[in-house]
């Protein structure tokens, strides 16, 4: 039974599966999302228009009353401050209504403003959190082939900078491009209402804004585009430096990273400038401009031939007037637009990008698994993955043109013969058994315990846990099996505790973690920390030493209770007499349990069932330390010095 919180997952995971192709459509579907707030803000934009474009209207009769009134009262000694409101000192409803009525209408879209704007925030802060929530669970979901090709950095600009800019976008682009048009088309009623000659003018001047405000649209585009591919890859390294700042201190290499970093953001900033300069040619206020101009010569014409009045003049004035500050802020609105449109569309890209490593719909959930491991004639080629995830790229590079997004997956020769990085491996081994894999550097030790974690799918051949074929598997009951500890240790910035109980959902008492740490040989140097358990480590264990965050990581994988363990070189950075302790705890802990052990030490290697000697990618050598000893060269080479070799018995 899948639980609430597993169902919920692959619903979401589900609808990754489905998104739509086209970045602008995805983007609108997230708005929409919230259907029914967006109605209210649509129905409040439309409202608040309305009340706005009343406003002139009012003004102008006020005008006209106003004007009346001083011509009757011209040669009135009553004082203008009084005949405003009073006529012969009685109230003059008529100028009075028309007051109240604009006070009013001004205060009620003020409150609608105000709503419009707490309701889009709603929308697009909402539509940010599920933007994010999704774009997460999205790169969670990718193979390793993806993470070993993408830039941390650029993913984190996504996950940060794009989708922040998808907000503004959303919170008030959509409110004010929709108020721009309908304000637009309400104008040219009123225009056309009061007088159609002024109206014929100002239709004849609309094409030329849309023509400019659509040129302007089309070359911040791409130059909006560039700039936030830029800053993706100066934030890739900058994270890069910022992890590897150990590194750069040893080789005094701060000169160099800092002018790599100076090219980066110069690079930026050119980009920026280019976009700036698109920016300051935006038109479309110039021919609003020339439209006012225009109308406020028309009208002092037509009031001169007696066929408009003043409060008219003021109405059709002020109407146009009311798009100044909107065709101002389009100019912004449609920057920020196409930012929004760029950040959607780098989005997209990487979540539509398909995972190689796929579960089959009819995918088996094993359990109880005993742990019998079997590797049939596997192949296995990084560089016929890499070709794998180019083709399926290319595949799509038409409907997101994700190619400009990752460039550097369009650049590898792919002309050279590929080299198998595994080749036709096979062997078997029982449940419970310990298996040592020993090779020079590079033969594929990792990546054969890598495929068996279906971190990647072997090419040929196949792999079978109690007689399962691993890709008959789910993915997550095929790993919560398998325990893993690297060489290069990853400890999170958060307690002891906590990471140690890292990937168990449910809550572990004290006394077992406290258990396993003692286990582990870790509760001792733990203890010795002011804070105990609740210690907090740097980021990736930085507080650590190498040793500690190895006993950390082995105490982790016992706590998860896998059936088949993999340890990398786990012991490389542990002093003989804590290794011997953990030898002795192992031997306790690892009872009806599968290990392969990756590591060059003899007394490891000797305690194993089974050892498999790797040169080139190929098995060259399989048995026990006392066998290979005899019959294996590659393995007599390694251990000859250490130990009395017995005579090599040659195959005949």
């Amino acid at each position: 039974m899948e639980t609430k919180k597993q169902l919920e997952k692959s619903l979401r995971l589900q609808e990754i599966e489905e998104l739509p192709d086209s970045h602008l459509e995805w983007l609108l579907q997230q708005v929409f999302n919230r259907k029914f707030i967006a109605s209210f803000i649509m129905i409040g934009t439309l409202l608040s228009i309305g009340l706005s474009m009343i406003q002139p209207i009012l003004m102008g009769g006020l005008f006209d009353e106003l004007w009346t009134m001083y011509t009757e009262h011209l040669n009135n000694s009553i004082k203008p401050t009084v005949w405003l409101f009073f006529s012969r000192w009685e109230v003059n409803w008529t100028i009075l209504k028309y007051s109240l009525m604009i006070l009013g209408l001004y205060l009620v879209t003020f409150v609608i403003d105000i709503s419009i704007r707490v309701l889009n925030e709603y929308i697009a802060h909402g539509t940010e959190r599920d933007i994010r929530e999704t774009f997460y669970e999205s790169v969670q979901s990718k193979s390793m082939t993806f993470h070993d090709s993408a830039k941390v950095g650029d993913l984190m600009a996504k996950a940060t900078f794009d989708v922040r800019i998808i907000n503004m976008a959303v919170s008030p682009g959509i409110r004010m491009i929709t108020q721009l048009v309908f304000s637009g088309i309400a104008t040219l009623i009123i225009l056309f209402y009061y007088e159609w000659k002024i109206g014929l003018v100002i239709l004849a001047l609309t094409p030329f804004y849309f023509i400019t405000a659509r040129n302007y649209s089309r070359k911040l585009k791409p130059l909006t585009e560039e700039v936030q591919t830029q800053f993706g890859n100066a934030n890739s390294l900058l994270q890069e430096n910022v992890s590897g700042i150990r590194v750069v201190r040893a080789f005094t290499a701060e000169e160099y990273e800092t002018k790599r970093f100076q090219l980066e953001i110069d690079k930026l900033r050119d980009d920026i400038i280019n976009r700036g300069k698109a920016q300051a040619l935006y038109l479309p206020p110039l021919i609003l401009s020339i439209g006012i101009a225009i109308a406020l010569s028309l009208s002092v014409l037509f009031i001169y031939q007696g066929t408009m009045t003043g409060g008219e003049a003021i109405t059709i004035n002020g109407t146009l007037i009311q798009l100044y500050n909107p065709t101002y802020m389009i100019s912004w609105v449609l920057y920020i637009t196409q930012m929004g449109i760029a950040g959607a569309k780098r989005i997209l890209a990487t979540m539509k990008e398909e995972s190689i490593i796929e579960e089959k719909p009819n995918a088996i959930k094993i359990e109880n698994v005993k742990g019998a491991i079997e590797y049939d004639q596997v192949t296995f080629s990084y560089q016929k993955l890499f070709q794998k995830r180019k083709a399926l790229l290319e595949s799509k590079q038409e409907e997101i043109d994700i190619a400009e997004q990752m460039p550097e997956l369009f650049v590898s020769d792919t002309s050279k013969k590929v080299r198998n990085t595994l080749e036709d491996i096979t062997f078997k081994v029982k449940a419970g058994e310990i298996v040592a894999i020993l090779g020079p550097t590079g033969c594929g030790k990792s990546t054969l315990t890598k495929l068996l974690a279906r971190m990647y799918d072997v090419d040929s051949g196949r792999i079978l846990i109690d007689g399962y074929d691993i890709r008959d598997v789910t993915l997550d009951s095929l790993r919560k099996n398998i325990g893993v500890i690297e060489q290069d240790i990853f400890l999170f910035s958060t307690t002891i505790k906590e990471n140690i109980a890292y990937g168990v959902e449910t809550d572990i008492p004290d006394e077992k973690i406290i258990e396993i740490a003692k286990a582990a040989q870790a509760h001792e140097f733990i203890t010795s920390f002011k804070n105990s358990y609740e210690t907090v480590v740097g980021e990736r264990g930085v507080t650590l030493s190498g040793g500690q965050k190895q006993r950390i990581a082995i105490a982790r994988a016992f706590l998860i209770d896998p059936k088949i363990l993999i340890l990398d070189d786990s012991a490389s950075a542990i002093d003989a007499k804590t290794e011997e302790k953990i030898q002795q705890a192992m031997d306790r802990l690892l009872q009806n349990r599968t290990v392969f052990i990756i590591t060059h030490r003899l007394a490891t290697i000797k305690r194993a069932d089974k050892i498999i000697v790797l040169r080139k990618g190929r098995i060259v050598a399989q048995g026990t330390h006392e066998q290979l000893l005899r019959t294996s060269e590659d393995y007599r080479r390694v251990f000859g010095r250490h130990v009395k070799l017995p005579p090599l018995e040659v195959k005949t």
